[in-house]
């Protein structure tokens, strides 16, 4: 039942950003902060987890709730799996970093390969 809350949290989170961005791109700017910090999040994913791996996640702070979700989302896209304890390959977890510009993006990934 958790699982479904936490699911549905996020479903609807997106969903009204999705519904700002298309009404206003240029207005909502936490929407679109939110879109291309998601976006740059799953380009470097793919580029440094490869698919398969198995991966434990360490969501930065704030939002925690919202990166862990995030994280496990692109970890099913990529067909890794989310594990707990050490049978992992790498350790993901989301930094936050200073916005270079207003709508830029304000996090990265963190990827460390377990020995």
């Amino acid at each position: 039942m958790a699982c479904l809350l936490l699911a549905a949290q996020g479903a609807v989170q997106a969903t009204i950003r999705g519904v700002a961005l298309a009404n206003d791109r240029e207005y909502d700017l936490t929407a679109r902060r939110h879109q291309v910090d998601y976006e740059k999040l799953w380009r470097e994913f793919v580029a440094q987890v490869p698919p398969g791996s198995r991966i434990s996640l360490t969501p930065g702070q704030p939002d925690k709730a919202l990166w862990h979700q995030r994280l496990s989302e692109f970890a099913a896209l990529n067909r890794c799996v989310v594990v707990r304890g050490s049978k992992r390959d790498y350790v993901v977890s989301v930094a936050l970093v200073q916005r270079q510009r207003p709508a830029g993006p304000g996090v990265r990934l963190v990827v460390r390969k377990v020995a």
